[in-house]
């Protein structure tokens, strides 16, 4: 009970006195008239509010005190230790054996019942925040178990849905191959093939997209960190992206100086941000159009001061982003009113922006709708020269 106080005391007269007060003022009073008794009514009736003589026959207050103490259940329970000695060394001794308030006897009738309600208020305010502990930490526990179901639940899926995936890609290759060896592999026919091919391609890069971002979001990707020359890095995305670009009709440039610093990275999981960063370019840039993959190395400033920075930036000539969908471009599943035609789930942005934070940096946008979009991957840098 939380407004139970529990008299400890050798004195049957004080203890009496103090009931009386402490009834009349809506508290329920147990009383104890030494030590050990004491132990025994506070472990079972778990009081709110203990006041404990400090001289008494058998244990003495402090001893009770340390006891109370050392015990969990108890240890919501505020202590006022009761004394007719006020010398500091004897305040300073209750204090250390664990009393919260130190009360010389005798005593006025309100300091009692003003120290007892003070003590019975951080009682309850220390079971709201124990019992507020206890609810978050089962919260806790109940969305690690979702995140960990979600994770299992995602592997299942986008392993069942690549297997009949991979049954559709293997037909299509086989009515390629048949139709080529019957001579009936006309234009026509060879446009649809490619067109099954291309949705194929975008389906199964989903799928991996929902994966990926599934391990991201419940924390088991792990880094894999390693010494990476920045420029191997464009490179190696400016291969994967060239064809796509090549068959959109997009020219793919590529802007770096020769002097590019080593990053300290994932290399998978970083060319998979870039790829995700030209792969969004190429796909909304009209034929015709310009994309520019362009990478630096810079000098911090504000809270990067004196710190070299590697800046990875793709540009592009298409649409553009309206500016009040931008705060949210980085957004799981958002997606921006003009491409909401095109055949996705939203995530490769945001997977893009949580590999990039994985690594200690951060992406950002700029967009001006009819002109293009520029997102820029901004890492600490590493010069070739460092060591790790």
């Amino acid at each position: 009970m939380s407004n139970t106080v529990l008299i400890v005391d050798d004195e049957p007269t004080l203890r009496l006195a103090f009931k009386k007060t402490l009834t009349k003022a809506g508290f329920a009073v147990l009383e104890a008239s030494d030590g050990e008794a004491g132990l025994r009514q506070a472990d079972e009736a778990l009081p709110g509010v203990i006041l404990l003589d400090w001289m008494m026959p058998g244990l003495d207050g402090p001893e009770v005190c340390r006891r109370i103490r050392g015990s969990a259940k108890l240890s919501e329970s505020q202590i006022i230790m009761l004394s007719s000695r006020s010398e500091l060394d004897d305040r300073v001794r209750g204090l250390d054996a664990g009393a919260d308030d130190y009360l010389v006897k005798p005593c006025e009738t309100k300091e009692l019942l003003a120290r007892v309600r003070s003590a019975m208020r951080i009682h309850d305010l220390k079971h709201q925040l124990r019992e507020k502990a206890r609810q978050l930490q089962e919260s806790v526990a109940k969305l690690e178990e979702l995140a960990r179901q979600r994770e299992e639940f995602t592997a299942v899926l986008v392993h069942d849905i690549r297997s009949p995936l991979s049954v559709v890609q293997g037909a299509l290759e086989l009515v390629e191959l048949h139709a080529d060896e019957a001579g009936a592999l006309d234009d026509n026919l060879r446009h649809i093939i490619q067109q099954g091919y291309q949705t194929l391609d975008r389906i199964i890069k989903l799928v991996s997209e929902v994966l990926d971002f599934s391990k991201v979001e419940a924390g088991s990707a792990t880094l894999e960190l390693a010494r990476t020359p920045l420029a191997e890095l464009i490179r190696d995305a400016t291969a994967q992206s060239s064809f796509n670009a090549k068959r959109k009709g997009v020219a793919l440039e590529v802007a770096c100086p020769p002097d590019l610093p080593e990053l300290w990275l994932d290399r998978a999981k970083m060319l998979r941000a870039i790829d995700n960063l030209l792969s969004n370019a190429i796909k909304f840039t009209p034929e015709g159009g310009t994309v520019t993959l362009r990478a630096e190395q810079v000098a911090g400033d504000g809270l990067n001061a004196g710190r070299m920075l590697a800046k990875i930036h793709v540009e592009d000539t298409g649409p553009g982003i309206p500016a009040k969908d931008l705060p949210y471009i980085f957004n799981p599943y958002y997606q921006a009113r003009q491409r909401t035609r095109q055949l996705g789930t939203g995530l490769g942005l945001a997977i893009v922006q949580r590999i990039t934070a994985a690594h200690g940096g951060q992406v950002s946008v700029q967009s001006v709708e009819g002109v293009g979009t520029a997102f820029t991957i901004t890492l600490p840098a590493r010069h070739p020269a460092a060591t790790p």
